[in-house]
């Protein structure tokens, strides 16, 4: 059970406001399932705020990473500005930023919750080849 806001973040869809590194780091071995809404009414004593019932279940297709660091690390430095394009945070990653978009048919005039989390467990895969 979470706060209803953080749940949103949680299951959050890409191409949304509430999207952003805390869906994609949970979606990485977990599918997430809202189950329901619970009101402050059902609890004593009340609290403050509306909270979420989520279902977590482990994955059974897992993108295999070396190091779950890398996909913290990607996904912090393409949403420490959220708002602008990527092509910024992919010239902090990559020193090949251009080859490696295009090896992934990405639009660096994008913004970070554009992209689906398959592509960035992709980016941190190419990222760690490159790293070899």
């Amino acid at each position: 059970m979470f706060q209803k806001e953080v749940a949103e973040r949680i299951i959050a869809e890409s191409n949304t406001s509430k999207y952003g590194r805390l869906a994609i780091l949970s979606n990485w071995k977990l599918n997430i399932k809202k189950i329901t809404d619970i009101k402050p009414q059902s609890f004593s004593p009340r609290p403050k705020v509306d909270s979420t019932l989520l279902l977590f279940t482990p994955r059974n297709n897992i993108f295999e990473l070396k190091d779950a660091k890398n996909l913290e690390m990607i996904t912090r430095v393409f949403f420490s500005q959220r708002r602008k394009m990527l092509k910024k945070p992919f010239n902090q990653v990559f020193t090949n930023a251009k080859e490696v978009a295009d090896k992934f048919n990405i639009d660096l005039n994008l913004r970070p919750q554009n992209l689906e989390p398959e592509i960035y467990f992709k980016l941190v895969k190419e990222y760690e080849n490159l790293r070899r």
